[in-house]
Formats: structure tokens, C-alpha cells, sequence
């Protein structure tokens, strides 16, 4: 929503790195010791309302701070290894006029300081004029690692945050909702302040105050405050608010799982609803893979509408960026520690990035199971899947080819064996002649069971045995000779059983030495077929994929 991207020339373990930023939500995740805070810096560095003229200038948080990203609150500097020079990166944003050309460079140059002569400063990279290196919009970060628990505070000072009913109420729902407050009866958000570093935010009501709550509690009003200050500036600068940044350090700091979940729902609609982009830092495999479903349900309304979410420059509502140590060499050959910065964009990275964080290694493919009735038929499918799919299937699915017959297999299905409630089950075309109103009453409701979309080896006979189309067949045959009476040498009638025609395929096939020749020509004059069973199939597999939290397969958008 305002910054598009972020590209790293240099800056510590950052050496020319790049990634998306989500429009709404960004998650930035990593092992401990891959920049995660400082990367939350450098994306917050330049926002703040400095110009006397703009309409927000003088604005405070509910909190009581200005919107602006305090240095010391982002960066820990060495006075050995961040020497000007050793720092640049851009940001850059949407096509909204929010910096001149959308895009700012920013370095680090020279700010000498008595106590430190080779202190620095990040700035414009191409510019040192008064203010260029502000992008003057508002900014609130919020480390979580930093709030206590009020028990662990000495004398506290209740601050009056000043919230109107409405705010009130908004605050009360919210925190009660992320936190499955059943009941409270009076209550009213409150804040205690101990010192600059130690504030606690937390509800009074009938039964408790803020001195009985938890420091889990005291994190989810924080938020809440953050959310409601941008909420407060949309509400009373209407179009003269452009959006806010809100940076959030250690999301899931003393949460439990629920809340996390809970946490990131709010965080995503309050994003949408205020014109917030919210980047936060975090470690939880439940916020990360809540983040992830979140995007995945995108994926899917996306291609509902048309719309190609592979192309080079779409972003996502909701981003993960992990953070990746890697080892390289220098020019000295000593092994240097760097960190990769990328997108995590599918349930097969999601959990090769959850393993990596906790050290272990990780299966990349998914191992969703497809049975179907015999060898012809799975080569016909493979055929199918590839044409349509465009993608390397050994990665989504795994195909068995088991002659239990359909019967057999409606059997195992309507009693509930595991294994083929959770598989996508592919019977042959003719099932649906064979089977009893029973048996298609049991394929009709399940929601994992379909039919190919021909009877492979009868559906090429008949299709072949019709002269006309056999003169086209014959001609896309190129250097094999085989004329009509050739290809029907020992099957002259119209009509035979199910092995007779087996036969017969087999025959063809080792003629024309591919059978993807057979299945290539009978695609060509049976599309609409075909198009109707890939859509039950990706219907069936997504079915399953959402079960598992598997990535979904979709028909490639052009």
C-alpha cells in the first residue's frame, strides 16, 4: 500500500538483496542473529511528519508520542563496524506521490558527535537538502520485547489516554476478541506508565485492574492503542490522511497460540480498514502459517478473477520475508556470514523456512495420494495433468495405480478407511454406467471421487474408427507408416469387449512407439471433456490441499 519493495545494496549481512512488501501485512522471519529488527528499521528509517505545513504535523499517538521512528529505538550501532558509506538501500513505493519518482535511496554519511567522532546518520543518497531524507507520513514502532509485566515495576504513574466511548468500545472489543475475554462488565482500557521503557496497557472492570493483568494482555492494548491512533487520524483528516506505517517488533512476545491467530486477523483487517501497512517482526510457526492461509486464500480469489499472481511484480495483502543465513568466502577466502532476504510464497517454503528455523532438515514435496484403476489409465492422466497444469506434478501428488476394480473402491470409501476419504480417487469413464443408483449416489456426494473423461482405450478405438478422423491421425503421424486398414488389421467390427480393446491400444501404441501421440489426438477433439475433468480434479485436489495445508494446484492464467 506504500512501499512496494525493498532493495539492499549493503548494510551489515545485507549484500545486494531485495523483496516484495505486502500491501497490508508483512511478516519478517528468521533465526536469531539475521538482522530481523534492524531490517524493521531500515523499512520504518525515513517516515515522520516534520514539515510545519502538513496537516498532521503535532500529531501524537494515543500513547502520547509523536509519529516518528526514534533512531535509538531501531538501530544499535558499532562504533567499529558502521562507519559511513557501509550502509544503502532504497525503498520503493507505490504510484502514489509519496516521495518524488516513488522511490527513495538512503545511505549512511558522516555525523560526527563529541563522544563518538565517527558517528552516522542515514539520509537521502541523493540528496542532502533540509528534510529530503523524510518520506512525511506517519510511523509508530512498537517493540514488544520491551513492555513488562506491571508486577515487575516499581511506583507506576496512571496516564489518562483520553478515549472517547467509541474508542472505548472499540478497544474493548477487540482486546476481549483476541484474547476470548468471555465477560466484562464495566470496563475501560487504562495505561500505567513506570518510565519511557516500562508502559502497561490493560482494562479495569468489576472484577480486575490493569494491575491484575498479564504482560500477553498489556501487548494486545498496545496494539490495540497503535491501531486506534491511525484509526483516530483517518476519522479526523479524512482524505489529507495518505496511510501510516506501523512496525512491530516481536509480534507474538508473551502470546499464547490462540491469541496469535486472533491477533493477525485484526492486524490484517485493521490494515485494510485504516490504511496501515503493518510489518512485523516474528519467530511463531502459527503466525507464520496463519500469514501463509491468508495468502493462499488470496491465490485462490485471484485466479477466480482472472488475475496471475505469478508475474515478476505482483505483491501479495500479506507477505512473509525470510531471513536466511548463508556462508560464503571473500576475496581472502575467510567464511563470511551473510543473510538472504526472500519471499515465502507456497506451503512447500513455508515449512522448508519452519524447519530451517528450528534446524532441521525438511521433504519439499507434498504427498498427496491419487489412486486410479490401472497403468493406462494413469498414463492418460499424467498426460492430462501436464498438458493442463504446467507444473512438475511429483511435487503435489503421488499416482497409484491399484486394479481394486470401482466397487472395491466405493467400499473403502463408504467405510471411512483414512486412506480414501483423504485421496483423490479416479474411477474409469464407464462407471457411470456400470455402477447402481447407490454407488453414483456415493460419487455424486463425495467431494474426492471423479471420473475420467473417457474409456481410454475404447474412447481411441471409436474415435480412430471413424475414417475421416483416422486421415487426420494419420497425417500428424509424420514418418510412421500406418493406413486405416493397418491400425484395424485384426479388429474389423465396431463394437468389442473391454480386454479386446486393451488389445488393440497396445497394438497402436507399439506402432507409434509414444503413447502421448494417442492421448495428444484424442485431446484435440475432446476438449470440453477434458476441460470439465481437470476442473473437477483441481476442485477435488484443492479439497484435500486445504484439508492438509497443502499448496492448491490452479489452471496457469495467460
Amino acid at each position: 500500500m506504500i512501499i512496494k519493495s525493498v532493495e539492499i545494496n549493503k548494510f551489515r549481512s545485507f549484500d545486494n538483496q531485495s523483496f516484495k512488501m505486502g500491501k497490508y501485512i508483512t511478516a519478517l522471519a528468521g533465526r536469531n542473529a539475521t538482522q530481523k529488527t534492524t531490517l524493521l528499521g531500515m523499512i520504518g528509517q525515513p517516515f515522520t511528519i516534520s514539515q510545519k505545513d502538513h496537516p498532521l504535523y503535532g500529531c501524537q499517538t494515543i500513547d502520547g508520542y509523536n509519529f516518528r521512528s526514534q533512531f535509538k529505538d531501531k538501530f544499535k550501532l558499532s562504533q567499529i563496524f558502521d562507519v559511513a558509506g557501509m550502509h544503502n538501500w532504497t525503498l520503493n513505493f507505490y504510484n502514489k506521490n509519496y516521495y518524488v519518482n516513488n522511490r527513495l535511496e538512503l545511505k549512511s554519511i558522516p555525523r560526527p558527535l563529541k563522544t563518538n567522532p565517527n558517528a552516522i546518520r542515514f539520509w537521502n543518497a541523493e540528496s542532502k537538502s533540509k528534510g529530503s531524507g523524510y518520506v512525511q507520513l506517519p510511523v509508530y514502532f512498537l517493540s514488544l520485547s520491551r513492555l513488562f509485566p506491571i508486577g515487575e515495576t516499581g511506583k507506576t504513574k496512571s496516564i489518562d489516554i483520553k478515549l472517547s466511548v467509541e474508542e472505548n468500545d472499540y478497544f474493548i472489543k477487540n482486546y476481549r476478541n483476541i484474547l476470548s475475554i468471555q465477560s466484562q462488565s464495566n470496563a475501560n482500557a487504562v495505561m500505567e506508565k513506570a518510565d519511557a521503557k516500562k508502559i502497561f496497557v490493560g482494562v479495569n472492570d468489576d472484577v480486575h485492574d490493569v494491575f491484575t493483568n498479564s504482560a500477553g494482555e498489556s501487548n494486545i492494548g498496545k496494539i490495540i492503542l497503535a491501531v486506534l491512533s491511525f484509526k483516530r487520524l483517518k476519522e479526523q483528516f479524512g482524505t489529507n490522511y495518505k496511510g501510516g506505517m506501523l512496525l512491530i517488533d516481536e509480534l507474538d512476545a508473551t502470546l499464547y497460540g490462540y491469541s496469535q491467530i486472533k491477533l493477525i486477523e485484526y492486524l490484517y483487517q485493521s490494515a485494510k480498514k485504516f490504511k496501515i501497512q503493518i510489518v512485523f517482526t516474528t519467530h511463531s510457526p502459527l503466525i507464520l502459517e496463519k500469514v501463509g492461509l491468508l495468502q493462499k486464500q488470496e491465490k485462490k480469489n485471484a485466479q477466480r478473477n482472472g488475475i496471475n499472481t505469478n508475474i515478476p511484480n505482483y505483491n501479495y495483502n500479506s507477505e512473509i520475508v525470510y531471513l536466511k543465513p548463508i556462508y560464503e568466502k571473500n576475496l581472502e577466502g575467510a567464511i563470511v556470514r551473510k543473510v538472504k532476504c526472500e519471499n515465502i510464497r507456497s506451503v512447500k517454503e513455508l515449512k522448508r523456512i519452519l524447519n530451517d528455523i528450528n534446524l532441521e532438515p525438511t521433504l519439499i514435496s507434498q504427498d498427496l495420494h491419487v489412486y486410479i484403476e490401472d497403468e493406462r489409465a494413469k498414463s492418460f492422466l499424467e498426460f492430462l495433468l501436464k498438458n493442463y497444469l504446467k507444473v512438475n506434478i511429483n511435487n503435489y501428488l503421488n499416482i497409484f495405480d491399484v486394479n481394486l476394480g470401482f466397487t472395491n473402491y466405493l467400499q473403502l470409501y463408504s467405510k471411512k478407511i483414512p486412506e480414501f476419504m483423504n485421496s483423490v480417487i479416479i474411477l474409469d469413464h464407464d462407471v457411470s454406467k456400470k455402477a447402481s443408483p447407490a454407488q453414483k449416489e456415493t460419487i455424486d456426494q463425495s467431494k474426492n471421487i471423479i471420473l475420467l473423461p473417457d474409456d481410454v482405450e475404447k474412447g481411441m478405438f471409436n474415435l480412430l474408427k471413424d475414417p475421416t478422423v483416422y486421415s487426420q491421425f494419420e497425417n500428424e503421424l509424420n514418418e510412421i507408416q500406418m493406413d486405416y486398414d493397418t491400425c484395424f488389421r485384426d479388429f474389423p467390427l465396431n463394437e468389442y469387449k473391454s480386454l479386446e480393446y486393451k488389445q488393440w491400444f497396445k497394438y497402436v501404441e507399439d506402432i507409434v512407439k509414444d503413447v502421448n501421440i494417442l492421448f495428444k489426438f484424442w485431446l484435440e477433439h475432446n476438449k470440453e471433456s477434458a476441460n470439465e475433468f481437470i476442473d473437477k480434479f483441481i476442485d477435488s485436489y484443492n479439497y484435500l490441499a486445504d484439508k492438509f495445508n497443502y499448496d492448491n494446484l490452479n489452471l496457469p492464467i495467460e
